[in-house]
């Protein structure tokens, strides 16, 4: 783990990503790659047409059929439809799901609750999007109820804005200057965000437990125009620290807060408003077993590896925040 006091959130958010695409970063001894952020979904045709419609995203929904979808969720019977969207420029795919057949508790986050997901969009016409939101008519969680102005060290002035979509689930949207090679379209790359509860705690895990570098200002801050954008109290602080996930060009950015009232937020890998993601590890069979005994909370059925297939092994488990990290892994060597 590395600390560099040297940006602000703004500048961490846009600076970091226009000073150059990020470099794809090594396999770590346990991390080896990244699949896909995961959104679940009450109703995914309607969660999927609002990205499209908002950022011009597209995706088809299929359904997924998997007899260990059950046993992967801990959730006997239950269906599973899914939208994988594949988003532009240094971005990762981002998998919307429905699960159906299943008791579902739908639940929905204010930004500063630790475990509290939420995606950033690096666009080019932030006012297009603004426009997108207000027609959907989904929640702007910007005090202003439109972009503000934020100053960054190593971009200068840009404009940024916080909503949600179908699921409250938490969106930004941050206008930066397009490259001469960005990709077509209003999106020009991605970030995943997750609040937490205690910088240490999390970073603890996410570096000691599964091999992640993760950078930032080790101090609180507090800055008026970030508390109008995010929609906190103006007496709120909050740090930050990011990272660029080991064996893949996709970032998270961990940030937290204090000052302010905190509710803790955990779902059930098919409760519409959860979030996750699926990163792939070295050695799953050994793994698993560390981090019981680290007492990580194992989510699927008997908290045991699942055979996804005859080479794969999978396990949905929470991070110290609740956020929910399905393991992938080879299947372990077949014992002489």
């Amino acid at each position: 783990m590395r600390l560099a006091s040297t940006l602000t959130l703004s500048g961490l958010v846009t600076g970091v990503v226009l000073a150059q695409a990020p470099a794809a970063a090594p396999p770590s001894a346990v991390t080896t790659g990244f699949m896909h952020a995961i959104h679940a979904t009450s109703d995914v045709e309607k969660t999927l047409a609002f990205y499209r419609d908002v950022f011009g995203l597209s995706g088809q929904v299929r359904d997924f059929a998997n007899q260990a979808v059950p046993i992967l969720t801990n959730s006997p019977g239950v269906t599973l439809r899914v939208s994988m969207l594949a988003l532009p420029g240094q971005g990762f795919n981002f998998e919307l799901t429905q699960f159906s057949n299943v008791e579902r508790h739908a639940a929905q986050p204010e930004i500063f609750d630790p475990g509290a997901p939420h995606m950033k969009f690096l666009v080019r016409d932030i006012d297009a999007v603004v426009a997108n939101v207000k027609k959907a008519g989904t929640p702007i969680i910007t005090r202003p109820g439109a972009p503000v102005s934020i100053t960054s060290a190593l971009i200068g002035n840009g404009k940024a804005i916080f909503f949600r979509d179908p699921d409250g689930y938490i969106v930004e949207a941050i206008q930066v200057p397009a490259a001469a090679d960005a990709p077509a379209g209003n999106v020009l790359g991605s970030i995943m965000g997750l609040t937490v509860r205690d910088m240490d705690e999390s970073t603890k895990f996410w570096h000691g437990m599964l091999g992640w570098e993760m950078s930032g200002d080790a101090r609180f801050s507090r800055d008026t125009a970030m508390a109008d954008l995010m929609g906190i109290p103006n007496g709120g602080e909050f740090r930050t620290m990011s990272g660029v996930i080991p064996g893949s060009t996709a970032r998270i950015e961990f940030i937290e807060f204090k000052g302010m009232p905190r509710k803790e937020f955990s779902l059930r890998v098919p409760d519409p408003g959860s979030s996750g993601m699926a990163i792939r590890v070295a050695a799953i069979h050994e793994l698993l077993p560390r981090m019981r005994a680290q007492g990580v909370r194992v989510l699927s059925k008997d908290g045991e590896l699942v055979v996804w297939s005859p080479t794969v092994r999978n396990v949905f488990v929470k991070d110290p925040n609740g956020l929910n990290i399905e393991l992938v892994g080879n299947a372990p060597p077949a014992s002489k």
